[in-house]
């Protein structure tokens, strides 16, 4: 398969004008004629997942986040973009991020979180079937319950699962963005949220309003932990386009350990 097929082809699986207005999406380096066999998948792109691409005779990337997102103000090789846009283009992989339009689709990062949790017809936070986030019932749980279903299908990071909420309740609906959503936290309309990055003042406002509204729970979790779940279901896309796709095994989470 050559790049600009491969290309065609993510256009359906993950339009780009589904994407937001900030973020850049698509192909990252490479060259449009380039035939492809074999494929790597992977949520970041770093050093350690060029070197398996290359030990591995990958000559396709395919990423969740883009390298680019920010800009980049040169490809200066003792940065290290620089040095990975070099290795890429030397050893001939192409890179490619389908992130914020692969984050909305049926099928994408969010949904493919809904459905390891068990979440009966997931929909997006607004009721279509695509958009942000998903939300549905579940089979009843406590929050405790709940909280190592998370623990045991997510992938194990140094970052641990912070929540806010009694472990006793009674959890029959969730909502939750895979990646950072607390953006989305005041149009999730269900027992318990869960997403990723969630800073001070957002959990203590949704803290405090449980005081007025009543109780609902959040639960905060690696990002890489939330969006690698996805890995899955990508890889199998690729290997039905005839690509003889790895799921990469470098794990992406930043942190090396946490001291509690």
């Amino acid at each position: 398969m050559k790049t600009t097929e491969f290309i065609a082809w993510a256009s359906s699986a993950w339009p780009e004008d589904l994407a937001e207005e900030w973020d850049n999406p698509g192909l990252i380096s490479g060259s449009l004629d380039a035939e492809h066999s074999k494929a790597l998948v992977t949520v970041d792109i770093t050093a350690e997942v060029i070197d398996e691409a290359i030990n591995q005779g990958c000559s396709l990337i395919v990423a969740h986040h883009p390298l680019l997102l920010g800009g980049i103000d040169s490809l200066r090789q003792d940065h290290y973009k620089g040095a990975i846009l070099a290795t890429a283009i030397k050893h001939e992989i192409v890179l490619f991020a389908a992130h914020t339009n692969a984050d909305v689709v049926s099928g994408g990062v969010s949904d493919a979180l809904a459905k390891s949790l068990g979440i009966d017809n997931p929909r997006a936070l607004d009721g279509n079937t695509e958009g942000h986030g998903r939300v549905g019932r579940v089979s009843p749980r406590t929050l405790g319950q709940l909280i190592e279903d998370v623990r045991n299908i997510i992938f194990p990071t140094a970052k641990p699962i912070a929540y806010i909420g009694d472990l006793d309740m009674s959890i029959e609906t969730v909502a939750l963005v895979a990646g950072s959503g607390m953006s989305f936290g005041d149009v999730a309309d269900a027992d318990v949220f869960i997403t990723s990055d969630i800073k001070h003042h957002p959990a203590l406002d949704f803290k405090q309003q449980q005081l007025i509204s009543g109780p609902k729970a959040l639960i905060d979790i690696s990002h890489y932990g939330a969006e690698s779940i996805w890995l899955t279901t990508l890889a199998e896309q690729l290997q039905n386009l005839g690509l003889d796709t790895s799921i990469s095994k470098v794990n992406t989470d930043p942190w090396d350990g946490v001291i509690q």
